[in-house]
């Protein structure tokens, strides 16, 4: 008799844990994007969707008991930076709700597909609940892809050094860029300008891998003598995949200086006061150096500060200007500084093409430079030594020739000066 009891106590326990923690809610259906109608528990199709993708799913619940304070949760799990990534949610939570019995509804959540998330396979975890109820969960495949080729690319950091400028100096630009789409790139381009003060330069990157950040060489830009103090706008363009490009924007802060105020006006009638004197062709050898002498001369009646650039050799050698890619030459004067060229070991044979510019704000020059690429001669050094040798006799010749162009154009100066005024 008592063992009847206890059966029947028992029984009558399972009943009211069965009745207590039901199962009160079912999915009927997930939409996403109002157009991809997904199965559950990844049986069937699996859609892709790209990093930065904005997922509005609809989900539709049917109640079958009454419930109280329902709620649908969607997640996808797996994404390393989920607890500090703010702008890419990958969690979702709809306001509490009531059904009766055998009613349903449909509920919209939202989420982001992280542009930093790896590229595989996820489960995105749709969970319906009400106060009381058991917890339902159903799983849904997704296929997350790199972003369209038109937006794979995109400025990941930038800066400018120094952030405030006086004008008539330079800043540098180093722009950090990211590949997020499914393919590798090539022939990268960035350009940095700042339109109102109209100056701008570019760089180049060979190679940019999927999933990968590389930063292009730095850019100098000199400001303008006379450009006004204030915060000007600047202006980041990468362009990418032959017809594609991203844009983003900055900004740099200008200082006055007294340099206008010193500096004589350039008219089409006075004289080039900037003489620009290299050798226009070197040979070097696979894997080896030379040495370019360029030297600098001002006849002008101020200080010039001059800013050097190097284009057009990224893609077979790499190159340095030393001491420094600005100089300061004192009018009168000259200076000289060396651009090195190191062949890459692996570079075409025959003429390689680069420009050198030489800007001063009011004035700029490019000098054609050609480099003839030879076989490389293993760990012999002559050709190199021969190619310095031939550049030191070139710069003695240069230094002559700007001494006397200094000498002749002050002797005219003195003359015009010694004539008489009526």
């Amino acid at each position: 008799m008592k063992l009847g009891k206890m059966f029947a106590i028992f029984f009558v326990f399972m009943a009211v844990i069965t009745v207590v923690s039901a199962v009160n809610l079912e999915i009927t259906s997930v939409d996403i994007n109002n157009k991809d109608r997904v199965v559950a528990n990844g049986h069937t199709l699996n859609y892709k969707y790209e990093r930065g993708e904005k997922l509005s799913i609809d989900v539709c619940v049917q109640a079958l008991t009454d419930v109280t304070d329902a709620q649908v949760e969607a997640d996808i799990f797996g994404y390393r930076y989920s607890n500090r990534d703010t702008t890419h949610p990958t969690t979702d939570t709809t306001s509490t709700f009531d059904l009766s019995e055998n009613d349903s509804d449909c509920e919209t959540l939202n989420l982001v597909v992280p542009e930093l998330i790896d590229m595989d396979y996820y489960k995105l975890r749709i969970a319906v609940a009400d106060r009381d109820g058991i917890e339902t969960e159903q799983d849904y495949e997704l296929h997350i892809q790199g972003v369209a080729a038109d937006s794979a690319v995109q400025v990941k950091d930038f800066s400018f050094n120094p952030e405030e400028v006086i004008a008539g100096r330079a800043f540098t630009a180093t722009v950090q860029v990211r590949n997020y789409g499914t393919s590798d790139l090539k022939d990268l381009k960035v350009t940095v300008e700042v339109p109102d003060l109209n100056i701008k330069a570019s760089g180049y990157m060979d190679e940019l891998n999927s999933d990968d950040s590389k930063t292009f060489e730095e850019l100098l830009l000199r400001i303008p003598d006379c450009a006004k103090a204030g915060t000007y706008p600047v202006d980041i363009t990468v362009d990418f995949d032959e017809y594609e490009q991203t844009v983003t924007s900055g900004s740099i802060t200008v200082q006055s200086s007294d340099t206008c105020a010193t500096t004589a006006p350039t008219t089409a009638n006075q004289p080039d006061k900037t003489v620009i004197s290299v050798p226009n062709s070197q040979e070097v050898a696979q894997g080896t150096g030379i040495v370019y002498p360029i030297v600098i001369a001002n006849s002008g009646s101020a200080s010039v500060t001059y800013s050097l650039s190097i284009a057009g050799a990224s893609t077979w050698a790499t190159t340095r200007i030393d001491p420094s890619s600005v100089v300061v030459v004192p009018n009168g004067q000259s200076k000289t500084v060396y651009l090195y060229v190191s062949a890459n070991p692996d570079a075409e044979l025959g003429d390689k093409v680069m420009t050198l510019t030489v800007d001063s704000g009011t004035e700029s020059k490019q000098v054609t430079l050609t480099s003839r690429i030879t076989k490389s001669a293993g760990a012999d050094t002559t050709g190199f030594k021969n190619a310095l040798e031939i550049g030191l006799v070139v710069l003695v010749i240069i230094l002559l020739i700007i001494g006397l162009i200094i000498g002749f154009n002050k002797m005219k100066d003195n003359k015009q000066e010694s004539e008489p005024y009526y």
